[in-house]
């Protein structure tokens, strides 16, 4: 019986060698597979077996049976991964930002000799050589050639960062199909492995393929992963559930009449939270859409809005200052006593404190590119009422023009609505403030026997209900049942009022405000290189951190091809053994058969 036992044991060995064998051999098949764990096999001693016999004195009663793999384990640090996986988002999100900040340092181009410094510069110079020779035409000309090259440069600007803005908001887009996409993946997985798990057996390739997934997702957005006692992974995502077990939300957006994409949940309509991950980068970089369901002030960075509006402030205030002066001044074609009254860059269409795109639509006045003599360089008229020739060597408002870039356009900012009737009681105002870059949406409801100072009081009050308080004063204009409101404050963060009493837009782009426009621009430019570095510094720590981590991991959970050579010349060497255990087993039982009683044959 005993021998029989013996051919076991070897047998077992041989089929347990031969396992650890194959287990050695995928993992180095997989070495450079994406994902992948080490694999090692469980070897545990079989059953012994109580070995009976007649005379048990000095004997064992228990004989070993040999060896078996029970199960095929992957070599896995759970706490790491969770640790890659926290990192992960806070990675993807600067990646993103870094990579949207990179193409507006190249849209801006500062400091350059093709920035719009240099091209604001040449204006105002041109300005300066015209208040020298102001009867010159060549010199004229140049003056009207660097207004619209200013132009074109402002409008170059806008459209690039326009389009910035498009292609993050399309990449938004991408990235949640990307999500839904993990979602679906993760889905399927999770039946698969339930499938295997429930069988009783292990799906350690299906295992790795959804850990990968995992980390994949867990750059576009913040999530948090648990796996229970049946291999099944949960994932929420912004306080909901992505994927639970065999089930999955998918999200999906929504697009306001811009084109701008909102996160949400298909199920349900509501707006998703995205708190950090990829996801996050793009749309603090994109800024907010003028959905309903956005928070009021943004939750966003606005990066990319918020430079397009400085934008417009800066050529706003470059428009409005430069006209504001040439207006005043005497052309050489003005042949009258009264100054020109016309403006050097194209108006908007009224009203103007409602318009915002200054600089996308920013040009020069037709009649200067066709005849530079209506430049009104003169503060003085430049013909006598008989005809003669006067002042033609006055560059005054030129002059004066050219100075505007030392102007630290320090000005007061208030804000004058339309006339307003008095309302009658329960009628609810709607208005907006918009301060330091955020609309902060406002209602007064009018009570009983309240006249324009109760209205203006409750107005004022629901202003200071807000972070505003005592940053912003209204004040009623009254004319017995008629008013307007002028809205006003000292901080350059205040910009002004939109859709008062639901009557039209009211809204005043502020302008450049105690600086000049070179430093305006100079801020912007200087900000956006701050935030740059910012960005490009946490992508160095987050790459060094999560290599750091990744290596821990590796160390733990990756294939050694060292380690896998002397394993499989170890498991051959026990593979030979065992089989060299069978053949003295055969050889016994040879004798014990063909050799025993051969006597007397």
């Amino acid at each position: 019986m005993t021998t029989f036992l013996g051919l076991e044991i070897g047998k077992r060995a041989v089929m347990m060698n031969q396992t650890v064998l194959n287990i050695t051999g995928h993992n180095i098949a997989n070495t450079n597979t994406p994902g992948y764990t080490r694999q090692v096999g469980e070897v545990v001693t079989t059953t012994p077996w109580y070995a009976p016999t007649l005379n048990s004195d000095g004997r064992p009663g228990q004989i070993g049976t040999g060896v078996e793999v029970t199960r095929v384990n992957r070599i896995r640090d759970a706490f790491t991964d969770n640790q890659i996986r926290n990192e992960n988002k806070t990675s993807g999100y600067w990646n993103s930002v870094k990579t949207g900040l990179d193409k507006i340092q190249v849209i801006l181009s500062e400091p350059s000799n093709n920035g719009l410094r240099s091209v604001m510069d040449q204006f105002w110079q041109s300005w300066q050589d015209l208040s020298g020779s102001p009867e010159s035409e060549a010199v004229r000309s140049v003056v009207a050639q660097r207004g619209e090259a200013l132009a074109d440069t402002f409008q170059h600007v806008y459209s690039q960062l326009q389009e910035l803005r498009e292609d993050t908001n399309a990449n938004v887009k991408i990235c949640v199909d990307q999500i839904n996409s993990s979602a679906l993946q993760l889905r399927d997985l999770n039946q698969q492995i339930l499938a295997l798990t429930i069988a009783g057996k292990q799906p350690n390739d299906l295992l790795d393929k959804r850990d990968l997934l995992l980390d994949q997702l867990s750059e576009l957005a913040d999530t948090k992963i648990n796996i229970d006692s049946k291999n099944m992974v949960t994932v929420q995502l912004g306080g909901r559930t992505l994927v639970e077990g065999v089930s999955y939300n998918q999200l999906t957006t929504e697009v306001d009449k811009n084109g701008m994409y909102l996160v949400e949940w298909a199920d349900t309509g509501v707006k998703a939270t995205i708190d950090s991950g990829q996801l996050r980068g793009l749309l603090d970089l994109r800024g907010q859409t003028e959905l309903d369901q956005e928070n009021t002030p943004s939750e966003y960075t606005e990066t990319i809005p918020n430079l397009i509006s400085q934008l417009n402030t800066l050529a706003k205030t470059i428009v409005m200052k430069t006209n504001e002066i040439h207006k005043n001044g005497y052309s050489l074609n003005n042949k009258s006593s009264q100054a020109d009254n016309t403006n050097f860059f194209e108006m908007p269409p009224e009203p103007v404190d409602s318009y915002d795109y200054w600089a996308r639509n920013m040009t020069v006045n037709s009649l200067i590119i066709n005849d530079s003599k209506n430049i009104a360089a003169a503060a003085a008229p430049t013909w006598n009422a008989d005809g003669t020739k006067n002042n033609f060597g006055d560059g005054a408002n030129a002059l004066a023009i050219a100075q505007f870039k030392q102007s630290l356009n320090s000005e007061d900012l208030t804000v004058t609505t339309d006339v307003k009737a008095l309302p009658t009681t329960g009628d609810v105002w709607s208005f907006a403030v918009e301060y330091g870059g955020q609309v902060y949406k406002l209602q007064y409801a009018v009570a009983a026997g309240d006249d324009w100072a109760d209205i203006q009081a409750g107005i004022q009050n629901a202003i200071n209900n807000t972070i505003l308080n005592g940053k912003v004063s209204v004040t009623a204009n009254e004319t017995g049942t008629e008013a307007s409101f002028t809205f006003s404050s000292d901080d350059s963060k205040f910009t002004g009022i939109k859709d008062f009493i639901n009557q039209g837009e009211d809204y005043k782009t502020m302008m450049v405000k105690d600086a000049t426009t070179d430093d305006y621009w100079r801020s912007m430019a200087a900000t956006v290189g701050v935030k740059s570095q910012e960005a490009a510094r946490m992508v160095t720590n987050q790459t060094n951190l999560l290599s750091e981590l990744e290596n821990k991991r590796q160390n733990l959970s990756g294939v050694s091809l060292d380690e896998e050579m002397t394993n499989m010349i170890k498991f051959q060497q026990a593979y030979n053994a065992a089989a060299r255990h069978i053949t003295a087993i055969d050889e016994l039982l040879d004798v014990l058969i063909n050799r025993l009683g051969v006597v007397g044959r």
